[in-house]
């Protein structure tokens, strides 16, 4: 991959929590996108989910009502008519699936049908809908921590090696954009489980690049999806 430079890559990376199709999701992607007006939006989705996502929505009739959008489809729409890259920074779920396979132990396997966690609080959905952001987001981090040490193998791939495999994406966008002499700013939608991770590998990005090589995970180049504001008579 391009050379990572030692710098705070969070300068130019804005990262948006998220919890997926939730209304308050869904309108914190349309607040930020109308503010910040980025030209450069990076989602937490491969090309297969993306195309899946976008197409369940088109031609539904209850596609200006339904609860069921996806921030990321949202972010995408928000952009309206305009020149605009997006950026597809996830593994694929079938990368995702393999790398567990190969990583679970026998002992993982037995215990996978048993809950890592009981019930921590009210539904996080509704939490986050009534504006407990923060709370929901501590909630899961707990959650996280049990399932760690619940199914480590799991864990590994779901949050450590997506969270250097985004990074590392995240990281070489902005470098191109630096090499060519241009400031970039990507506004960036992942579910609220990766952002700390995240920030900590861009405020570290030489870090990046070791845990991609001690996690096993090999660098590919984010799918770009190139946005041409269509002319208007």
């Amino acid at each position: 991959m391009t050379e990572i430079r030692n710098i705070d890559y969070n300068d130019y990376v804005d990262l948006v929590g998220t919890a997926h199709f939730t209304r308050r999701s869904l309108d914190d992607a349309y607040r930020a996108i109308r503010s910040l007006k980025p030209h450069d939006v990076a989602l937490e989705l491969d090309w297969n989910r993306f195309r899946l996502l976008n197409a369940s929505c088109v031609g539904c009739s209850k596609r200006e009502s339904c609860r069921g959008i996806c921030e990321f489809t949202g972010a995408a729409e928000a952009l309206g008519n305009v020149d605009a890259n997006i950026w597809l920074i996830d593994m694929t779920e079938r990368e995702m699936r393999q790398r567990i396979r190969s990583r679970m132990t026998p002992f993982e396997m037995s215990r996978i049908a048993f809950s890592p966690y009981g019930s921590w609080d009210q539904d996080p959905v509704r939490l986050w809908e009534r504006g407990f952001k923060d709370r929901v987001i501590s909630n899961t981090k707990r959650q996280i921590e049990a399932s760690r040490r619940f199914l480590p193998s799991v864990w590994r791939v779901l949050i450590d090696e997506r969270n250097a495999l985004m990074a590392g994406r995240l990281a070489r966008i902005v470098t191109r954009k630096l090499d060519e002499e241009r400031k970039p700013k990507i506004l960036t939608f992942v579910g609220a489980a990766h952002v700390e991770g995240m920030r900590e590998l861009l405020s570290n990005p030489l870090t990046v690049k070791e845990d991609l090589r001690r996690l096993g995970v090999p660098f590919t180049e984010p799918a770009l999806i190139r946005r041409v504001a269509v002319q208007e008579d």
